[in-house]
């Protein structure tokens, strides 16, 4: 697949030529960025937690809610709950105040995660910036993010601002089945692409688009059943060109 480049806001940002929506580095005074593969992750001697990141963890029921590497060509990683119905795991990058994007202005933020669950129809997930929150899937206020809630295996994307929401039904996770969740936010709207394709698109005039608070990548991955689930990810990128 050829690469190109664009120059986006005094940034210089390395794309796909065949889906230009698809980001795979920036370089510039304004970008801020979180890219990983998952082939190494830092942990924490005395708590295992990941290095950068505020983390809460549930685990109500046997076994623990964790994150690790796992062995898959080009890496991963793997999140694996407690089982118990809602033991699992929320992390948002930053290890205290690490909300860090602001669509505020014309700014720009991509985000993208290759993603499968075991259990997709008995599994809660959300990823994608929100402001800080130790139980984002219970209901965050503010954000941009992909969520699929337990007994349905449904992808939705949201916008939400000042906890009003809109959301759509971008794609349906099946077990084991890696799904690549994307979005781009440019000067005009804010677009979602599930494995390449363009499924909804959402003005940044739009009640709901959060550009009245900071946010932060957030992942959160719950069991929706006495079952340890596990989502597996093979990559988990942001990029914010201010």
């Amino acid at each position: 697949m050829a690469i190109e480049t664009a120059d986006i806001r005094n940034a210089i940002v390395y794309r796909s030529a065949d889906y230009s929506h698809r980001w795979y580095d920036a370089f510039g005074e304004n970008v801020t960025k979180f890219l990983t593969e998952f082939e190494t992750l830092d942990l924490d001697d005395t708590t295992t937690d990941p290095i950068g990141w505020t983390v809460t963890v549930v685990e109500v029921g046997d076994g623990t809610s964790n994150i690790a590497t796992a062995d898959l060509a080009g890496g991963a990683a793997t999140i694996t709950c407690a089982a118990n119905e809602d033991d699992g795991w929320s992390m948002q990058l930053g290890p205290t105040l690490g909300e860090c994007v602001d669509l505020s202005g014309p700014y720009y933020l991509y985000l993208s995660v290759d993603m499968a669950s075991n259990d997709a129809d008995q599994s809660d997930v959300l990823v994608g910036v929100a402001v800080t929150d130790t139980a984002i899937l219970g209901g965050v206020t503010d954000g941009i993010y992909f969520r699929s809630v337990d007994a349905s295996g449904n992808i939705m994307f949201v916008t939400e601002k000042d906890s009003i929401e809109s959301s759509t039904v971008v794609g349906v996770m099946t077990d084991d089945a890696y799904m690549r969740c994307e979005f781009l936010v440019d000067e005009t709207n804010v677009k979602a692409y599930v494995n390449g394709t363009l499924m909804s698109t959402t003005a940044r005039s739009a009640a709901t688009f959060p550009n009245n608070e900071l946010m932060r990548l957030s992942v959160e991955f719950l069991t929706g059943e006495a079952v340890a689930n596990v989502l597996t990810m093979k990559h988990l990128k942001m990029i914010h060109i201010r």
